[in-house]
């Protein structure tokens, strides 16, 4: 009898943990599916992706582009030079700049531990795109999968987006 509410009760905190009802525990992707952790630098930052992405040339002008089987990643790096007092601004009054640029008028930045960013979907992708400040430049990281991959990398891409160093 005792064995059996063991594992009944280990078998509700696997369920549990599997469909994130405890708030602040991470669910990371395991290094069988995701590849190990690799480095990718390029024009004053510093990405931690894995080991199954490579970077591809964008036609889309983006100053750095990512690929694996599981999701992408997009660099675009925004010197201060291209506008007046764009030095002066927080990352706060950037990453809103940002969202406005790309008219979207129903989505508001968020801050979590010092990191400004926003989300949204876009054709079947979930999109989060973090905004970083430099030396020289402001930096756009966007973390993309598929829409139905969103809980699964939702923890990783934060993981990722915290391990980010600009120049």
């Amino acid at each position: 009898m005792k064995k059996t509410v063991a594992l009944s009760v280990l078998l509700l905190l696997i369920s549990c943990l599997l469909c994130g009802c405890f708030p602040g525990v991470m669910f990371i992707p395991d290094e069988a599916s995701i590849g190990k952790s690799k480095e990718f630098k390029k024009d004053g930052i510093t990405l931690l992706l894995t080991d199954r992405f490579e970077e591809q040339e964008s036609e889309r002008g983006f100053d750095a582009y990512y690929v694996s089987d599981f999701c992408g990643v997009v660099v675009l790096r925004e010197e201060f030079t291209i506008e007046e007092g764009l030095a002066d601004k927080t990352l706060e009054q950037y990453t809103k700049n940002v969202i406005s640029n790309n008219g979207h008028t129903n989505i508001q930045p968020h801050n979590k531990d010092g990191l400004w960013f926003y989300e949204h979907s876009s054709g079947g992708n979930f999109v989060r795109s973090y905004c970083y400040k430099g030396s020289d430049a402001f930096y756009v990281v966007q973390y993309i999968c598929s829409q139905s991959d969103k809980n699964t990398f939702d923890d990783l891409f934060y993981l990722w987006a915290e391990s980010v160093a600009v120049e």
